[in-house]
């Protein structure tokens, strides 16, 4: 098949939704694909280069000031820089099919790609692209409702990356199916230690994410001191919360630790690079995602390729990652779930183990790639 993929994030820009584009692209090109990219440019990178695994990429000029993440204005200006050079290689290369991440920003491309040129598309959720998913979008959520219906209503096909985004997402619109294909994880790059951390005089526990509202430690935070002195006294060594990663919400969560007197605690550790968080996942003890709202959370995904057990709250995506290698609760019985995770010795190791053993069975890319395929492809002739 020949595909072209529209984005507004593609490594090294973005987060879980453009790291999916990137292994998701490599796997098809791997399988004998044309596949072409048309992506935002960023900074110094180049408007045009082919990947060793030979994904096509296009960079195309827009208003993009933040690595991480884009506000409203700059997908616009992605959606409106994108356009002719979208219809160009349409015309001129004749794909089989589109596929679009996200609804918003990319959905009106392959829009209007369908009704000009007759190209098939499929949307790929994020999560944000979804009416209601953050408070920040609530008024433009209102505006493009309408388009967004639209594009559903002709893509091809419709995936979400959990049953929870799922469900999300027919809250909004429940007339049109909508296919579950989990997201991968590379479990070559993120693996677990070979040394027994069970040695070590601290417990450490990790949380991997952008510091938001969103992502729940305001109600870890607080408790963790009594963690630590419950886990300490069956222990007999305490426990070290490191927090990886930066954000708006940092300067409250730093302020919660020392209310509580959870400063010797709790340690900031700040942004790091990609092979930096690697290390993190094979120093740590467990892991905790205590986030109010996901889709299906990679940082999941990552700590369980690496080894980890985890401790997260029943927000999408726990139903597929959680299964004998972790603890499912809400926010106010997290840090009891939390507790008793990190004085069993046993448990820790067991689930460990069947994290690692869940993603090689059902979370590797090239498994995750080829169901994508199989759908992309119908109706293909």
């Amino acid at each position: 098949m020949k595909l072209l993929i529209i984005s507004h994030e593609y490594p090294p820009i973005g987060g879980g939704g453009a790291n999916a584009c990137f292994f998701l692209a490599r796997q098809f090109a791997q399988s004998g694909n044309t596949v072409d990219i048309l992506t935002a440019m960023y900074e110094t990178l180049p408007k045009e280069e082919t990947t060793e695994s030979g994904v096509n990429i296009y960079r195309v000029k827009c208003s993009r000031k933040n690595k991480e993440k884009s506000s409203f204005a700059e997908m616009l200006s992605f959606l409106c820089s994108v356009w002719k050079s979208a219809e160009r290689m349409a015309k001129e290369n004749k794909y089989d099919k589109c596929l679009v991440f996200f609804g918003i920003p990319s959905g009106p491309i392959a829009l209007h790609l369908k009704k000009k040129y007759g190209l098939p598309y499929v949307v790929r959720f994020g999560g944000g692209d979804i009416p209601g998913a953050q408070k920040r979008f609530k008024y433009i959520y209102k505006a493009v409702s309408p388009i967004l219906r639209t594009i559903w209503k002709e893509a091809d096909a419709l995936i979400a990356n959990s049953e929870g985004l799922k469900k999300r997402a027919q809250r909004f619109e429940n007339r049109y199916e909508i296919s579950v294909i989990e997201n991968g994880v590379d479990d070559r790059f993120f693996c677990p230690s070979d040394g027994n951390k069970e040695q070590d005089d601290t417990l450490k526990i990790l949380f991997v994410s952008r510091l938001i509202e969103g992502k729940g430690l305001q109600f870890v935070i607080p408790k963790i001191k009594q963690v630590n002195e419950e886990v300490t006294k069956e222990n007999k060594k305490g426990i070290k919360l490191l927090i990886v990663g930066d954000g708006p919400y940092r300067q409250t969560l730093e302020s919660l630790a020392k209310e509580y007197g959870a400063e010797r605690i709790v340690s900031f550790e700040g942004r790091k690079n990609k092979d930096e968080v690697r290390e993190y996942y094979r120093g740590a003890d467990v892991f905790i995602l205590p986030s109010l709202s996901e889709g299906m959370p990679n940082v999941v995904l990552e700590a369980m390729a690496s080894g980890l057990p985890i401790v997260m709250t029943p927000c999408e995506g726990s139903k597929e990652l959680i299964n004998g290698n972790g603890i499912v609760r809400k926010s106010a019985d997290f840090c009891e779930a939390l507790t008793k995770i990190c004085t069993s010795a046993e448990q820790r190791k067991r689930m460990g183990v069947n994290s690692r053993t869940l993603v090689q069975e059902r979370f590797q890319w090239e498994q995750i790639a080829k169901r994508y395929l199989a759908l992309i492809a119908k109706g293909t002739d």
